[in-house]
């Protein structure tokens, strides 16, 4: 099922068993244009309510998937087939994907909906980024920090870390932007004081 979570922006979910939280995706409008990110697999019904969603937005043509890391590389592929869309990805995690990525970003770039690129180091993978929407405040992560618990956030395990203090350390940089939302990746994204509770976990 697709939910219209706030205005130009709608999300789906996948449960894995394994993690025991939900893997989201999103479908985002903005500025004429519109993008998937981190798509997690789709239904058969799932798929055509997708498309119905894309189709009654055409003059916000679907620009591409953007991912926020390698790992959440999930469905793109088959959106890719399914829509002839490219797939971006950060260019430092590049040749990690099994589906062949049409485009490549870095931190700093702009991407389509105005969605601001942010390089976030020493993650569990050497390209993981987060998104940034300036005008809406809304941050959206992969893998960087999941929301296993709602209303709050957490790091994955240390193990996926090559230095879990450094990865820790490099999150800070979060705080620099003002963001009201959090879209996680995996687990309970934040609504509403978001920023806060970044800011909480990371003073620990």
């Amino acid at each position: 099922m697709i939910k219209e979570t706030q205005p130009g922006l709608y999300s789906w979910s996948e449960y894995s068993d394994e993690k025991q939280l939900d893997f989201n995706g999103l479908f985002i409008l903005g500025k004429g244009e519109s993008v998937i990110i981190d798509p997690p697999d789709l239904g058969k019904d799932d798929m055509a309510e997708l498309k119905n969603i894309i189709d009654s937005h055409l003059s916000c043509p679907l620009k591409g998937v953007l991912l926020t890391n390698v790992h959440h590389e999930r469905a793109s592929g088959l959106l890719k087939e399914h829509f002839s869309i490219p797939v971006w990805v950060n260019e430092l995690d590049k040749e990690a994907l099994e589906t062949s990525t049409d485009k490549t970003f870095k931190g700093g770039d702009i991407l389509s909906c105005d969605i601001q690129a942010i390089q976030l180091e020493h993650q569990k993978s050497p390209g993981e980024t987060a998104f940034y929407i300036k005008d809406q405040k809304i941050m959206i992560l992969g893998d960087a920090l999941i929301g296993k618990v709602p209303g709050q956030v957490n790091m994955l395990p240390p193990d996926k870390y090559q230095d879990p203090a450094k990865a820790k350390a490099g999150l800070h940089q979060l705080l620099e932007y003002d963001f009201e939302t959090l879209l996680v990746g995996d687990g309970s994204s934040i609504l509403k004081d978001a920023k806060e509770a970044v800011k909480t976990f990371l003073s620990h």
